[in-house]
């Protein structure tokens, strides 16, 4: 008999939002995030955990709360019928709304702890034998802006194992979003943290105490790039935790860059974006439960083409679509930051438009363009922040928090369009020629 505990653990579940930049033919419901909790529900019964532990933000905001409702009721009565019990603590999207759920839902198997923003532990037993304590606290309020661990006070216990659970910002001083130290986490007694809000999965401290976040079950918008799915954490009786990841999301957002070095043409460098990115599909996902891939291509070399993928990499991002065995693959979107096939140190000796560009773009490659061009990098900044501050960004602004640009951001650009306009001016002079 195998007496180690194990817990299948998850996080920013946001049931009711679903990921961005699903193309219009691929979208529905088996790509939302409630598919996924419910694959991750089936997976508990099928390993017969001890317990399932969501880190907070179950619903997505309030005004979802009736289209979250149903699914989460769903994958909870799934769970207490399999005599399966759910820790739960609310997050800063679900303070006001996850309470009200839980005192509706008819569940003897569903615990949720830090009403109020008040430590809460409950020990789970088996055989009448205590097997595991979790601690939990709950954000009462959207923002909370001080250490939850200022009020920690709970006891320490060697019975068994204890487990935090808590919905908050790890090293992030001055964060609104309950902050919290390592320090904090390391000088409690809790064998393992288990944290929600950040969306980026991975383990922050190996070492006892193990803190981890799960990240969202299923990524929700290019940003959260990486496999994506629930976790097993296994403590056997000597408490070495041990925390391996379930990729069931069925949506993947990744990012690669393609060098296209030596392609005459858009359709050249098209049959080396599509090779480079099935042999990643072949060789670094794990596709038992991927649906969807979305790439975003990050194209560099330089190319005779580059000009052309400038003017066309919006229509390659309409039609590069295939699929890879059982997955369909799409291009989120194309970033062109190839250079074109000409010696820029021999173009910069002349004086005329052309040196010029070759001068600024040699110098943002090896140099410092702010001490050499600095009232072009000036105009560049400026219309980057123009374009910043559009009416068409609102509805991203309401949804992440959008960093004003700066002089890396107006860089970029300018070496983007420096580039353009070089090969323009280059093209137009050997048609006259």
């Amino acid at each position: 008999m195998n007496d180690a505990l194990e817990l299948l653990y998850t996080g920013d579940l946001h049931l009711g939002r679903h990921p961005s930049r699903i193309p219009d033919d691929l979208d529905g419901p088996k790509l939302s995030p409630k598919a996924v909790w419910l694959s991750t529900v089936q997976e508990a019964i099928d390993r017969d955990v001890d317990a399932v532990v969501i880190a907070g933000d179950v619903v997505d905001q309030e005004n979802r709360y009736f289209e979250a409702y149903g699914a989460f009721e769903d994958g909870v009565a799934q769970l207490d019928e399999a005599g399966i019990p759910i820790v739960v603590v609310a997050g800063n999207h679900d303070f006001d709304a996850l309470p009200d759920m839980v005192d509706n839902l008819d569940a003897d198997t569903l615990q949720f702890l830090g009403r109020d923003g008040q430590w809460e532990r409950w020990t789970l037993e088996r055989d009448g034998e205590p097997i595991a304590h979790f601690e939990g606290w709950s954000f009462s309020a959207e923002h909370v802006y001080d250490s939850p661990l200022d009020e920690y006070d709970l006891p320490a216990t060697d019975d068994a194992p204890q487990i935090g659970v808590l919905h908050a910002d790890l090293d992030s001083r001055g964060s609104r979003y309950a902050p919290v130290l390592s320090s904090e986490l390391r000088d409690s007694a809790v064998d393992a943290w288990l944290l929600g809000h950040i969306h980026s999965p991975g383990i922050q401290i190996a070492s006892r105490p193990l803190v981890l976040y799960s990240g969202s079950p299923q990524p929700l918008d290019p940003g959260e790039q990486r496999a994506h799915g629930p976790w097993t954490i296994t403590i056997p009786e000597n408490r070495d935790v041990q925390a391996e990841q379930v990729p069931l999301a069925s949506v993947r957002y990744d990012r690669i860059s393609v060098d296209v070095s030596g392609a005459d043409d858009p359709q050249e460098a098209t049959a080396v974006i599509s090779d480079e990115i099935k042999e990643h599909v072949r060789s670094e996902l794990d596709t038992r439960s991927l649906k969807l891939s979305l790439v975003r291509v990050h194209l560099t070399g330089r190319t005779d083409a580059h000009s052309a993928l400038v003017d066309q990499h919006r229509s390659m991002e309409r039609d590069l679509g295939f699929r890879e065995g059982s997955v369909s693959v799409r291009i989120e979107s194309i970033g062109v930051d190839t250079r074109p096939a000409i010696d820029l140190e021999d173009l910069a000796e002349g004086d005329n438009a052309a040196a010029f560009l070759a001068g600024l773009l040699l110098e943002i490659e090896d140099g410092d363009p702010r001490e050499a061009y600095g009232d072009v990098v000036d105009d560049s900044l400026g219309a980057v922040r123009q374009a910043h501050s559009a009416n068409a960004y609102n509805p991203l602004r309401r949804e992440t928090e959008l960093e004003d640009p700066d002089d890396d951001d107006a860089i970029e650009h300018l070496e983007q369009q420096a580039r353009v306009l070089l090969d323009t001016l280059l093209s137009q002079k050997e048609g006259k020629a």
